[in-house]
């Protein structure tokens, strides 16, 4: 009995494993096989991604999609670990293990192999930190640096043996080139001796048979004596060794024969070693192969702008609220029996939502759909015209659900959702069996009655045209019997219709939710757009009537249709009409939302930099001006000191002492203003009038002062200039600056000091600063009495 127990679960699995198969051959898998295959460069890694599979198992599918995202990050931060080996070197182990003798071409591709096994390891420990899964796999790449030592050091770039492989090799090699050179020596003299007698066919040294001989033409056979080794297919020519180096001949095979034996004992030694190195050698390749795979993942996923999609587990409890208009009051119209059976209903759990996903093989062109299955429904029935999309939005849920699963990041945007089906299992395009006698409808209902039997709440069903290539009545029928068994039973399902009564079954029925596909209502071409909760038109007099169908052959189609029918397109039109003009007014809110976001974020900024670094600039600016004044200071007192030296009246200098006169005058007026623009904290008062192009504010919660540059209108905000900045504020925060009365202007008195009383200035016991500002004025004392020197007494004493 146990034992047919387990035989009729293998044959359940095994059908299950039949329909994933014929569901990834539909959905053309083998395509996204065979793109990141092109992207590995190690060839056991090629080799595994022509045969990656989906896997089915939640853990399993988090810990693949966690190495690509690692995979990623290895690339960014390493860049390209180089792992390209073009050639396999398995079969060569294989046999080396078995006590096989490797060629010395063999040996080099199991050195080079290991040399990959290296810069996969280093490559990957080098960012550690950012892959610390990767690493683990890197860790585990056994060190065989020493082998490949062995081999490079006995084995040259071509495969040959080198020559100080072993002593004995060398000597021999070194024997055989001086043999060698013996034999053609003479020969050459042989050769050199029968031209006279014109009985060679050429001038040559040839080889037959492992043995050095000359051409010899036949009729003058007798005139070269010696061992025949072979003839010309014409008989005309003999290839003959003379016997006179014969035995030079033999000493020289014997030499090549001892070297042939050194070779193979090399080769043998090598083989060996990596015989006794066979599991390590595989396991590193087993490692390297995983890694390259997974960085292939990753250059894949770059490519298609991919990402890691959210499981239902990691949604916030918010993604649990309803995601269409309506979908509440359709899931409150369920069977209460429902929800005590929620153990067994995933539901929720199997929730689908793709943001703008794109089908990986119709390039960056492609129009992005949005697809959502769940968590409120579980069947999504599409529904549109001919070449609208809907096929094609259908695989693409299918392909990124299998490529989810299999470990690769998918075309779409942050934020999109893919649960782990136990399977995914498909019914698409025409499956006729001619061979088998077997009708499109035949093939469709056998196809789906296994599916059927095969689907779990935790699988993906994806039927094309279902209901089609029979009568409409009973096709439309058995559609939604089937959709609603699927619904009863929480499969997420998607599938597509022209049936209209299957577009309104799903619209009054629980669990499950319509979508569309339209054309462009004047140019009738596809917009590949996936409306959710909206049945679809099929544009089929429209078609008929763009493509030139007689106008009265029209007027009799659309009066044979009943005006149930006519009412209900005229609904559709007019709400298609409706969607799109909300749709146009939502873009252009969309758009100027995204200006305004924008303005006051560059306002944000700018207001936080000035608050930031407001006090940098107001240092900034006092240090300015404090410099600006001690240089007029500077300037004032050099001024002074010139009209201290007391020029006398009538002379030529007294142009000069004029000139420092004006000289003060004007620096008094510069100080007065240099001091008046000191920032200091500025009387403000509430305004007593409106405020004027020119005012002077003061921006509250900026505590800065500025120019008002433009008044606001229509609710704005007014534009105060800060320097060179010029910044958006609300005029609440604005307040008139009071304006100063002006001070009268500080006088300048200089006054002509007392005659020096001693030519000499005692600093001993002074600070640096004080020192420096007697010995200043000291000396432009002495300079305006006329004292031709002076004498300065400074140090510690």
């Amino acid at each position: 009995m146990q034992q047919q127990v387990y035989t009729e679960e293998s044959e359940v699995e095994d059908g299950r494993s039949a329909l994933r198969d014929r569901a990834q051959a539909l959905l053309e898998f083998d395509v996204i096989r065979g793109r990141v295959a092109e992207r590995a460069t190690f060839f056991p890694a090629r080799q595994l991604a022509l045969t990656l599979q989906p896997s089915y198992d939640d853990y399993e599918v988090a810990m693949l999609q966690q190495e690509t995202a690692e995979g990623r990050a290895v690339l960014d931060e390493a860049g390209e670990v180089d792992m390209f080996c073009p050639d396999d070197i398995e079969e060569s182990v294989v046999r080396a293990s078995i006590g096989g003798i490797l060629t010395g071409l063999e040996l080099l591709a199991v050195a080079q192999t290991i040399d990959v096994q290296a810069n996969a390891k280093s490559g990957v420990l080098a960012v550690r930190q950012h892959a610390p899964l990767l690493a683990d796999f890197a860790e585990s790449i056994p060190n065989l640096s020493e082998l490949t030592r062995q081999i490079r050091g006995r084995i040259g770039d071509r495969g040959v043996v080198r020559d100080d492989a072993t002593h004995t090799l060398r000597a021999l090699r070194s024997q055989i080139r001086q043999a060698y050179q013996r034999v053609t020596d003479s020969l050459n003299t042989l050769i050199q001796r029968a031209q006279s007698d014109n009985a060679l066919q050429d001038n040559v040294i040839s080889v037959r048979n492992d043995r050095l001989v000359v051409q010899v033409k036949a009729e003058m056979r007798s005139r070269v004596p010696g061992i025949v080794h072979d003839a010309s297919n014409t008989g005309a020519t003999l290839f003959v060794e003379p016997f006179s180096t014969v035995e030079i001949g033999n000493t020289w095979r014997e030499l090549a024969l001892a070297e042939e034996r050194e070779i193979r004992k090399v080769l043998r030694d090598l083989s060996t070693l990596v015989g006794e190195l066979a599991r390590d050698i595989q396991r590193g390749s087993e490692l390297t192969a995983r890694l390259d795979l997974i960085l292939a993942r990753a250059r894949y996923s770059y490519g298609i702008r991919g990402v890691r999609p959210l499981s239902p587990a990691e949604l916030a409890p918010a993604a649990s609220a309803p995601a269409a208009s309506g979908t509440a009051a359709k899931s409150s119209d369920a069977n209460s029996d429902d929800n005590a059976d929620s153990k067994e209903q995933p539901a929720v759990e199997m929730h689908v939502r793709l943001i703008n996903a794109r089908h990986p093989m119709l390039g960056r062109d492609v129009v992005p759909v949005n697809v959502s299955v769940g968590p409120d429904w579980s069947v999504l029935v599409v529904t549109g015209p001919n070449t609208g999309g809907k096929t094609v939005a259908m695989k693409t849920v299918g392909l990124l659900a299998l490529m989810h699963q299999a470990g690769l990041q998918i075309p779409a945007d942050d934020g999109s959702v893919l649960p782990t089906f136990d399977g995914v299992y498909a019914d698409v395009g025409d499956q006729q069996s001619i061979e088998q006698s077997v009708s499109t409808f035949s093939s469709h209902m056998y196809n789906v009655i296994e599916i059927l039997g095969a689907a779990t709440p935790e699988s993906l069903i994806l039927l094309d045209e279902l209901g089609t290539s029979t009568d409409a009545e009973e096709g439309s029928a058995l559609a939604r019997a089937i959709l609603e068994d699927l619904a009863d039973r929480k499969v997420s399902t998607i599938a597509t219709t022209h049936h209209r009564s299957v577009a309104a079954f799903a619209e009054t029925s629980p669990g499950m939710m319509n979508s569309s596909v339209q054309l462009d209502a004047d140019s009738l071409t596809p917009t590949y757009h996936l409306t959710l909760g909206i049945p679809g038109r099929s544009y089929a007099m429209a078609i008929a009537a763009s493509l030139g169908l007689p106008e009265h052959i029209l007027e009799n189609a659309q009066g044979a249709i009943e005006p149930q029918y006519l009412r209900f397109e005229d609904w559709l039109t007019e709400l298609q009409r409706e969607r799109n003009q909300l749709q146009a007014l939502l873009q252009e809110a969309e758009k100027s939302r995204g200006k305004t976001d924008a303005l006051r974020q560059q306002l944000d900024e700018q207001i936080e930099y000035l608050i930031t670094h407001r006090d940098d600039m107001l240092e900034g600016l006092r240090r300015g001006v404090l410099a600006q004044f001690d240089e007029t200071q500077r300037r004032l007192k050099a001024a002074e000191a010139s009209l201290s030296w007391g020029m006398p009246a009538g002379s030529s200098d007294m142009v000069h002492t004029e000139s420092a006169r004006e000289d003060i005058r004007r620096l008094r007026e510069e100080i007065a203003a240099e001091r008046a623009t000191v920032p200091t904290s500025t009387p403000v008062r509430e305004m007593p009038r409106e405020l004027e192009v020119g005012d002077k504010v003061f921006v509250r919660g900026l505590n800065l002062g500025g120019v008002l540059v433009s008044l606001p209108e229509n609710g704005s905000d007014a534009e105060v200039g800060i320097g060179n900045v010029r910044i958006q504020v609300q005029p609440s925060r604005l307040s008139l600056i009071e304006q100063q009365p002006e001070q009268g202007k500080p006088e300048v008195s200089i006054q002509i000091g007392p005659m020096l009383d001693s030519t000499e200035l005692d600093v001993r016991g002074m600070r640096a600063d004080e020192s420096l500002a007697e010995l200043e004025l000291f000396l432009d004392k002495a300079v305006r009495d006329g004292f031709n020197s002076v004498r300065v007494i400074h140090g510690r004493g």
